[in-house]
C-alpha cells in the first residue's frame, strides 16, 4: 500500500466515525423521552456540533444553461455534512448526493427531486422532496455542483422523472439503512438508479462500494460517482460557485 493509499484510508477512517457520531445523535434526538437528562443533554451537544460543521458558508452555487435542461436530467451537489464528507473520501469524488430535474408547469421552474436527510422539519418523516434549484443550491448545504444528462431519448428521461415523482407522491421514506435491496424506502442515489432502471438503462454500470455496516446493513452501497461515471452519462457540466 502506497503513502497516499494509506492517508486516503486514514482519513475514510476518521469521517466514518464522524458518521457514526451522527447517526448516534439523531437516534438520541428521535428517543429523548427514553433517555434521563444527562443523555438527553449529551444529545443536544452533540446535533449543536454537528448543525455548526453543516452550516459553513463558502460561496453560491451560479445556476446556468437552464434553458438547456431536460425532464430527468441529473443534479449533482457536494454538501458539508459528515456524511457528505465520508461519501466524497470512500468513492473519491467531488459530488456527495445526486436528484433529478423535473420542471413544474404551475410555478414555471426547474425543481430538484430527490431524497436527503437531516432536512425534515422538527416533527416531520424524512420523505423524498421537491424543491426549487435555489433550495437545492442553497450556499448552507451545497459547496459545489453540476448537471448531467442520461444517453436516451426525451421520453425516456421523463419517464424516469415520472417515476421518481410517483415515489414522492406515495411519501416514500429516506433510506437510513442505505439498502439497495429494500425499495420501501429510497435514498439519494438508490432513488436516480431505480428511476431509470425502470426504463431499462442501469446507470451504475453494476459498480457498488463497500462500507462499514454502520453505514448499509448490506455491507455495500452505491455513491453518486457510480451514476457519474457511468457510461451512460453523456456529460457533467459543473455550475460556477461564487464566493460571497
Amino acid at each position: 500500500m502506497t503513502k497516499v493509499e494509506k492517508k486516503q484510508q486514514s482519513e475514510v477512517k476518521i469521517i466514518v466515525k464522524d458518521v457514526v457520531c451522527e447517526k448516534k445523535s439523531i437516534y438520541l434526538a428521535r428517543n429523548m423521552k427514553k433517555f434521563d437528562k444527562t443523555f438527553v443533554a449529551l444529545g443536544v451537544v452533540l446535533l449543536s456540533f454537528l448543525m455548526a460543521s453543516c452550516t459553513v458558508r463558502r460561496g453560491t452555487v451560479v445556476l446556468t444553461g437552464q434553458e438547456d435542461f431536460r425532464e430527468g436530467d441529473l443534479l449533482f451537489r457536494c454538501g458539508y455534512g459528515a456524511e457528505s464528507k465520508f461519501v466524497i473520501a470512500a468513492s473519491h469524488s467531488v459530488y456527495s448526493h445526486i436528484g433529478m430535474l423535473h420542471y413544474d408547469k404551475a410555478s414555471g421552474g426547474w425543481m430538484a427531486v430527490h431524497a436527503v436527510p437531516g432536512e425534515a422539519e422538527a416533527g416531520e418523516r424524512e420523505v423524498l422532496k421537491v424543491e426549487p434549484l435555489s433550495a437545492f443550491y442553497a450556499k448552507e448545504r451545497a459547496e459545489k455542483g453540476a448537471w448531467a444528462r442520461v444517453n436516451c431519448p426525451d421520453s425516456v428521461a421523463a419517464a424516469a422523472a415520472a417515476y421518481a415523482l410517483s415515489k414522492v407522491a406515495q411519501h416514500v421514506e429516506f433510506d437510513n439503512d442505505y439498502a439497495l435491496g429494500d425499495t420501501t424506502s429510497l435514498y439519494c442515489t438508490e432513488l436516480v438508479w431505480q428511476a431509470y432502471l425502470h426504463q431499462g438503462i442501469d446507470l451504475s454500470d453494476g459498480q457498488r462500494h463497500e462500507v462499514p455496516m454502520i453505514v448499509s446493513n448490506e455491507g455495500t452501497c452505491m455513491f453518486p460517482s457510480d451514476i457519474e461515471k457511468c457510461s451512460n452519462i453523456i456529460f457533467v457540466q459543473s455550475f460556477k460557485t461564487k464566493n460571497q
